[in-house]
């Protein structure tokens, strides 16, 4: 009986002694792009982490590469990981392999260049990757998840004052943009400064930068609307980008003199005219009176 009893510990024992080793891939996976969000036509940079988030693996556990009734720590083999590519998003590097062993708690990166094409749509694209590795294996699939905005940097007309002409700027995109240079053109005008240096431009964050605008030729200033055109300059990442042209017009202000002086000639020709007529009204009455009195002294001498 009681080494019957022996026996069946024993075999409990053993079969707790191998169930508790467990051959996995304890593999998480994160995926991040630079720049964070893709222009069409952009070249981005694709950093994978291939990260063993287990510290220690005890009996029944299932987040480890293995583990034993011993807490014995056992690291994984990664063997290869495979991007594919898709019509829209090109996959420009080869594949990794042997990446060798991953412990609790390391990671390894792996990192992919990915090209969008140049009438990519805007929206989040999802590109297949896999990893395999494991002592019995195993591939782990994923998608990795990749944005795309064809929004650039925004133009608009600000409040302008008579001697500068004022612009707000914008990035209305996710992502962070660089290098932020807006470049004014029109003909026959001179500019302060010549191209306006932003800099870095945050999500959703707004400039109102400021233009000087004097004639190339003529020194007494502008007269006549001029047609003025912006671009925005930028880097996305690593790829640079020209916006469209924002047009618009400047009309400059006339000088305080130049109303008034506008209004000499009429105001003259209004006063003229206001003293003619007076001048009839009081003749036209001074002949009515005058006609009384002569029909007056006919009468008298009829007397």
């Amino acid at each position: 009986m009681k080494k019957a009893a022996i026996i069946l510990i024993l075999a409990l024992l053993a079969a707790g002694l191998v169930s508790s080793y467990e051959y996995r891939m304890p593999v998480n996976i994160e995926a991040r792009t630079n720049p964070a969000v893709l222009l069409p036509g952009d070249e981005a940079t694709l950093a994978i982490d291939l990260a063993n988030g287990a510290a220690s693996y005890g009996t029944g556990r299932d987040a480890g590469a293995g583990s034993s009734s011993y807490g014995t720590l056992l690291s994984t083999p990664l063997n290869k990981t495979v991007l594919m590519s898709t019509d829209d998003l090109k996959v420009l590097t080869e594949d990794s392999s042997d990446l060798g062993m991953i412990g609790p708690n390391d990671k390894i990166t792996v990192y992919y260049k990915v090209r969008a094409s140049d009438n990519i749509s805007s929206g989040t694209h999802l590109l297949d990757f896999s990893v395999s590795g494991g002592y019995d294996m195993i591939t782990i699939k994923r998608n990795i998840l990749i944005k795309v905005d064809d929004a650039a940097v925004s133009l608009a007309r600000a409040e302008t004052d008579a001697s500068t002409f004022n612009l707000n700027v914008a990035n209305p995109r996710e992502n962070t943009l660089n290098a932020v240079t807006i470049v004014p053109s029109a003909d026959g005008v001179i500019f302060s400064p010549d191209e306006y240096y932003i800099g870095t431009m945050d999500p959703d964050e707004v400039f109102t930068i400021s233009f000087g605008i004097v004639p190339a030729d003529d020194k007494d200033g502008l007269k006549d609307p001029v047609n003025l055109s912006f671009v925005a300059k930028f880097k996305n990442g690593d790829n640079w980008h020209t916006s469209q042209p924002y047009f618009t017009m400047y009309v400059p202000p006339r000088p305080e003199g130049s109303q008034s002086s506008y209004l000499l000639p009429i105001l003259a020709v209004a006063a003229v005219a206001l003293a003619a007529a007076g001048y009839l009204y009081r003749r036209r009455k001074m002949n009515g009176k005058n006609g009384g009195m002569s029909q007056s002294k006919k009468e008298n001498r009829a007397l």
